[in-house]
């Protein structure tokens, strides 16, 4: 699932598809990039994005996703996503409908690479 490619009428060749998508890698990431949307979902409360309520939702879903991920990290690996940031945005979509997209509001795809890399490397050490 690309989430760029949305003004193209045609689908990426299959080496641009194998070059870009990093899941493979990145799919290490998972527990940083659920960690660090349970915080941005946070933030959105206090910036009138989102509701007390439908915080709580999303981060209960987050903990299930995680505890999911926890068990079966490897799993991730068979998903058709990009990367790693697609493939919880999808997971979270599923599980709690539209509201899940309201999470990618006003979220920088670089800065979420910078967040969970540093988190990673946190845990590392």
């Amino acid at each position: 699932m690309a989430l760029w490619g949305g003004r193209f009428s045609q689908a990426a060749d299959q080496r641009f598809k194998q070059l870009n998508d990093s899941l493979r890698f990145d799919y290490r990431l998972a527990e940083q990039d659920i960690v660090g949307s349970v915080a941005w979902s946070k933030a959105l409360v206090t910036v009138n994005v989102l509701t007390s309520a439908e915080q709580q939702q999303l981060e209960q879903a987050l903990n299930v996703l995680l505890e999911e991920v926890q068990a079966d990290p490897l799993a991730i690996v068979n998903s058709d996503a990009e990367d790693i940031h697609s493939w919880v945005e999808q997971k979270l979509i599923d599980k709690v409908g539209d509201l899940g997209k309201k999470l990618h509001t006003g979220r920088s795809r670089n800065d979420q690479v910078a967040t969970d890399l540093k988190l990673w490397c946190k845990h590392q050490v």
